[in-house]
């Protein structure tokens, strides 16, 4: 008996139904949000649809931002990514798209957007005041991705911050740079990549931020010093003293043009050039503490030099009397400059480690001159600063 022929029937392929996916998102149902939406993107009958891609980038956004929601899949790029695919396929009318918000009304494309770019940043902001700076670097990443196809300030300066709390230096630079490059424009954030570079000793990015951010701000004095700086640890001297130069001629009364001309022909070696220009800083500028401190210390290094001939003395009797000469001198140095420095002092000084410098400079200057007074004064105020003897 032959055995009658069966008909096999393709079965047909159930259409995915976009509107179901965001009402199961609405549900909280959020894997089968997921699985509905992911079938429409490769079902013919939705694929080229911007509202499939739209919708896409929405459940997507609203995964990752949700905190019981996990996955191992980068959902803030693929968000991008779709949100992207249903620009492209509206042909210009995206805006258009919207959902169903919580209060009933209609929220278009741009309102949905921003909310899922605010989720990424309050839970960033969040993290962040918990000073959990990794979690915090993590969220404002994910929404640079998610924000990938029209790019927020926002984001970028936050992740700078957060990558610097979290002693991740090398991020820090790199997104508040971008920062600046989008067109941000908080002083903080625009000077923070040149002198965290210039603390890492990195001179070239030092010089390239610093060169980007005197662009936005021409006459920042950080910046300008973190340039002619880089400048010369690159060696590349020519640049500094044309930059210097050119600062001087466009703003002859500005103090730290002729200091920051001083620094360089300090490195130069041309002492009486640079000695010239941290007197017109002064003239200029009386209190400058960087300008008078290093003027007083060309006539250290005089004072040096005598130390180092009295120490070189033998013990013969010619010696001795050489010695008593010496000494004297030393005495007549220190006592000139000692006012110099003590001028130093009544300024308003830059840093800690600038005064304790200052103030150990002074303490040897009264040693020498036997000033047994000045020097308790002294003390008691490098102790006060954290140095014990």
């Amino acid at each position: 008996m032959l055995a009658a022929p069966v008909a096999v029937m393709a079965q047909k392929e159930a259409k995915p139904n976009i509107n179901k996916a965001m009402t199961a998102l609405k549900n909280g149902k959020l894997d089968e949000a997921k699985s509905i939406i992911d079938a429409a993107t490769t079902y013919e009958k939705t694929m080229n649809d911007g509202k499939t891609w739209f919708y896409r980038g929405v459940i997507y956004g609203a995964l990752d931002t949700t905190s019981s929601y996990s996955s191992t899949e980068d959902l803030a790029s693929v968000a991008a990514a779709s949100l992207k695919k249903a620009e492209e396929l509206s042909n210009g009318k995206h805006a258009v798209y919207n959902i169903q918000g919580d209060n009933g009304l209609p929220m278009m494309y741009d309102q949905v957007v921003a909310q899922i770019g605010n989720a990424y940043l309050m839970k960033g902001d969040k993290a962040f005041n918990k000073e959990d700076f990794k979690g915090a670097l993590q969220a404002f990443e994910k929404g640079i991705a998610f924000k990938a196809n029209h790019p927020d300030t926002s984001f970028y300066e936050y992740a700078g911050y957060a990558a610097y709390n979290g002693e991740e230096r090398s991020k820090a630079i790199t997104y508040l740079g971008k920062y600046a490059e989008l067109g941000g424009r908080r002083g903080q954030a625009l000077t923070m990549p040149a002198l965290l570079a210039y603390e890492d000793q990195n001179w070239e990015v030092a010089l390239k931020s610093a060169q980007q951010t005197l662009k936005i701000i021409p006459n920042h004095k950080d910046m300008k010093a973190v340039e002619l700086n880089s400048l010369i640890q690159l060696k590349k001297y020519d640049e500094a003293a044309k930059n210097v130069e050119a600062s001087i001629k466009a703003n002859p009364n500005d103090a730290q043009n002729y200091y920051l001309f001083g620094v360089l022909n300090a490195e130069l070696k041309k002492d009486e050039e640079a000695k010239a220009a941290f007197q017109n800083a002064l003239k200029i500028q009386p209190d400058f503490f960087d300008a008078q401190f290093n003027l007083a210390n060309y006539s250290l290094i005089e004072i040096d030099k005598t130390t180092q001939d009295i120490n070189a003395l033998g013990i013969s009797a010619a010696n001795a009397k050489k010695k008593q000469e010496l000494v004297q001198k030393r005495v007549k140095q220190s006592e000139a400059i000692i006012p110099v420095l003590e001028k130093a002092e009544k300024m308003k000084i830059p840093s800690k480690d600038s005064e304790i410098e200052l103030m150990n400079k002074l303490s040897l200057l009264y040693y020498y001159v036997a000033d047994d007074k000045s020097s308790e004064r002294v003390a008691k105020k490098l102790k006060a600063l954290g140095v014990e003897d």
